[in-house]
């Protein structure tokens, strides 16, 4: 069965790397009136709706199945269906990181990195759902942030750290590069692949929060795209009870400066213009 228009319409899809503002946004929306977060779907322990658990129930149900993209479509559609089904709410929404992208796609496809070839992207636009897409400027601070969370083992908090002391942590400038680069590939391919897609909005982290809430200018953003009225808009996005866990990153990480200026060559040439990119 084919996913509805209307659920459709109501789908919030958040495309993001790795600590680019995924989580306080989508607990901003739980606790609004609106919408209800599934958060990441490609987690198998996700108790709000997997959709890796599901493709593997779906093929254990299917030992006929041919990867072929009408299937791979009936599948999400089925999907989608069931996870709105869940909900408790008008609206739903998950998170998609960059390393998802890739999965899910027809057997017969060619091995290509071109935007309107990547699978999942195509089922968002063919489907309408609103597409947030999140993105940190500074990805050497995505990496830097994954690199205390990992050393402190905690990626995230409702308390205020910032006075916390700790000692200072050392990257390793070759793999900061070897991070951020498939990194900022993939964030201009998102962008290549929604260009010109009413249905697509981008938010730069942290721009899109202002204290515990979501900025106004984010949250008008949002309801327009979604079309809701002035007084349902006021109740899409609820408190933010996350805070940062490492907002001073040039103090918590000894080489900073010069780990960025290890990789500003290479991020330099990657965005240097091109006659034809794709």
């Amino acid at each position: 069965m084919k996913l509805p228009d209307h659920l459709a319409a109501r789908t919030i899809v958040t495309i993001a790397t790795q600590r680019s503002g995924t989580k306080a946004f989508a607990q901003s929306l739980n606790s609004g009136d609106w919408v209800r977060s599934a958060y990441e779907i490609f987690l198998p322990n996700n108790p709000a709706g997997s959709v890796t658990r599901a493709w593997a129930a779906h093929l254990g149900a299917h030992p006929d199945f041919g990867f072929t993209q009408n299937e791979m479509t009936a599948f999400l559609d089925d999907f989608f269906i069931k996870l709105h089904a869940s909900i408790d709410r008008d609206y739903l929404h998950f998170d998609v990181m960059y390393d998802n992208l890739g999965v899910l796609s027809p057997l017969w496809t060619y091995p290509v990195g071109l935007p309107w070839r990547n699978f999942l992207m195509g089922y968002f636009r063919a489907r309408g759902f609103l597409v947030v897409h999140l993105v940190r400027d500074d990805i050497l601070a995505c990496f830097a942030s994954n690199i205390i969370a990992q050393t402190r083992n905690l990626y995230h908090t409702d308390k205020d750290i910032s006075g916390q002391q700790d000692a200072p942590i050392t990257l390793d400038p070759d793999r900061a590069l070897h991070y951020v680069l498939p990194v900022a590939r993939t964030r201009e391919l998102v962008r290549e692949a929604f260009r010109g897609n009413g249905r697509c909005i981008e938010l730069a982290y942290p721009d899109f929060i202002d204290n515990d809430r979501i900025a106004p200018a984010t949250l008008e953003k949002v309801a327009q795209a979604l079309k809701l009225a002035p007084d349902a808009a006021a109740g899409l996005f609820g408190p933010i009870r996350m805070r940062p866990t490492a907002p001073d990153k040039r103090r918590l990480i000894s080489n900073y400066d010069a780990v960025a200026a290890h990789v500003a060559p290479a991020l330099a040439k990657l965005a240097e213009p091109r006659n034809q990119r794709w």
